[in-house]
């Protein structure tokens, strides 16, 4: 079930399971954490969740450069009722879904976009974590122990994972 937020005449943001307002950033927040957001107008209940999504993308995340101008000037052109934009809006349209639904089959395969889920709190002690903690053996076995022992077989999906995510990681 979707998170709802109402948005009020001040442009107020008012989450209805927290019982409190939020900002941008915060909405952001969510929409990031995995969370389902559902924008409504607080008088009329109009969906406002495209709009709100738009906004958080070119006002609060700075993506101005995410669409090329050229690509900002035919989604502008594509905005009237003539029977030519009534179809390159149509075009433009099953574009994006069609990204949209190739994006969620690669999420599903490879979880290279899903959230992850927050990060537990770390210990006061200065205990390495349990990944690191499972790597230091491996790395302290001498190489005739490595070479000896039967290859430890990488799961191809982990190893694009980890790909992916250094890839990630270079981008931000």
């Amino acid at each position: 079930m979707p998170r709802i937020v109402r948005k009020y005449g001040n442009r107020r943001l008012y989450d209805t399971q927290d019982s409190c307002y939020i900002n941008l950033g915060e909405l952001a927040a969510l929409i990031k954490a995995g969370e389902e957001v559902l924008v409504e107008d607080a008088t009329t209940k109009a969906d406002l969740t495209r709009e709100l999504y738009f906004q958080v993308l070119f006002e609060h995340e700075g993506a101005m450069d995410f669409l090329p101008l050229g690509m900002l000037r035919r989604i502008i052109r594509a905005t009237g009722e003539d029977p030519g934009q009534k179809v390159l809006r149509q075009q433009l349209g099953q574009a994006f879904h069609l990204l949209s639904d190739q994006m969620d089959r690669l999420e599903q395969t490879f979880g290279a976009f899903a959230p992850k889920p927050p990060a537990p709190p770390r210990k006061a002690k200065a205990e390495p974590p349990p990944e690191e903690a499972e790597e230091a053996p491996k790395a302290a076995k001498p190489a005739a122990d490595r070479a000896a022992s039967p290859a430890e077989p990488k799961d191809d999906l982990a190893a694009l994972r980890e790909r992916l995510a250094a890839l990630e990681g270079r981008l931000r």
